[in-house]
């Protein structure tokens, strides 16, 4: 799918500087437009021309890709940080709360990047697969501690997240997000015994 990700570790320094600054402006853009990003406007916000741009990402479906491989990674990494939290429900809502607001960023990056999570060949399959199973060990630490029920899945939290999401998505009021949220966090608790 995309090779452009795993190149970067090849550039020199001043193309990884550039790689790094189209990234961090196309991901402001995608926060404001969606998938309808301008690419001029992402090179300009760079700092870098126009064929720059190219050269690191030769198409938008290359540089949505390349976002959502670097979220994905980033969530990935967060993952397997928090794994050593003294606190595992803690660690837990942590980063289930980071997957809320990458669930944002991926709803706007478009459905052909979204339809490559489900290519097992497609790099940001791949990737994604690494993320969950990051996220299993966060998960299982805080049903070991007693923290989470041992009748729940990572996969329904993660579709309850995602689905925060969607009900959320034009509403006006910001905090209805997190309270919905903690509806989800409350739910997976276990229940006192009676």
């Amino acid at each position: 799918m995309n090779n452009f990700v795993q190149n970067c570790r090849h550039m020199r320094a001043d193309a990884q500087r550039n790689h790094a600054s189209l990234l961090t402006a196309a991901r402001s853009a995608v926060a404001k437009h969606g998938e309808d990003i301008v690419l001029e406007d992402i090179a300009r916000s760079a700092g870098v021309a126009i064929g720059t741009l190219y050269r690191h990402f030769p198409t938008r479906q290359h540089l949505l890709e390349a976002l959502f491989l670097d979220a994905t990674n980033t969530l990935t990494k967060r993952a397997e940080e928090l794994a050593i939290d003294p606190r595992p429900l803690d660690a837990l809502v942590n980063w289930l709360h980071f997957q809320m607001d990458f669930a944002a960023q991926g709803r706007s990056m478009g459905a052909a990047v979204m339809a490559a999570k489900h290519d097992q060949e497609s790099e940001i399959h791949i990737a994604y697969e690494g993320m969950l199973m990051a996220a299993e060990v966060l998960f299982h630490r805080a049903q070991k501690a007693g923290e989470v029920r041992t009748d729940v899945e990572l996969v329904d939290v993660l579709r309850l997240v995602y689905g925060i999401v969607l009900a959320t998505e034009h509403a006006s009021a910001s905090d209805r997000a997190n309270r919905m949220f903690d509806l989800v966090i409350a739910g997976i608790k276990p229940r006192d015994s009676d």
